[in-house]
């Protein structure tokens, strides 16, 4: 288990690496303009997903009460980009440096719309590895509307690399 964990998680942290450099250099009209997505603009789209990873991240470090960074955050979108890796790297850093037991624990935490909860960190680290493919490819959707024409592969196989 641990070796697909430390696997997801280097991939998490790469392909967010490899879509934050194409949003890093977008102007801002294309930044904010409202896609109708979920999330309705590429930056809130990110910020919602940088939010979520910290707070897993902070939930697996049994902090309490969790600060989603996204709240204070003025900042630019390349400033966001390089906060949002740093934090899929961390992510990655504490799986790969993380024991059986530490995978196997249970963590306790305060959820504000349902309240305590209890859940295995290997759940808590699927949730934030398919939350945040989930919205990656939101982005690369909404990317592709606004015409932008070179979007990386941010695919498994293409991180793990091809057999011949």
């Amino acid at each position: 288990m641990k070796d697909l964990l430390v696997q997801l998680a280097g991939h998490n942290a790469w392909a967010n690496g490899r879509l934050m450099k194409v949003m890093a250099a977008l102007p801002d009209e294309q930044l904010d303009r409202d896609m109708g997505s979920s999330f309705p603009t590429l930056r809130k789209t990110v910020l919602h997903v940088w939010n979520a990873e910290s707070v897993w991240y902070q939930r697996l470090l049994l902090a309490s009460p969790v600060v989603p960074p996204a709240a204070g955050f003025s900042g630019g979108m390349e400033e966001l980009a390089g906060l949002f890796v740093r934090q899929s790297e961390a992510l990655s850093a504490f799986v790969a440096g993380a024991s059986d037991a530490k995978l196997a624990h249970t963590v306790e935490f305060n959820s504000p719309a349902k309240g305590v909860c209890k859940t295995p960190v290997t759940r808590i680290l699927m949730q934030a590895f398919t939350h945040s493919a989930f919205h990656r490819g939101q982005l690369v959707t909404m990317l592709r509307q606004q015409g932008v024409p070179r979007i990386p592969s941010t695919d498994f196989i293409e991180y793990t690399g091809w057999k011949k």
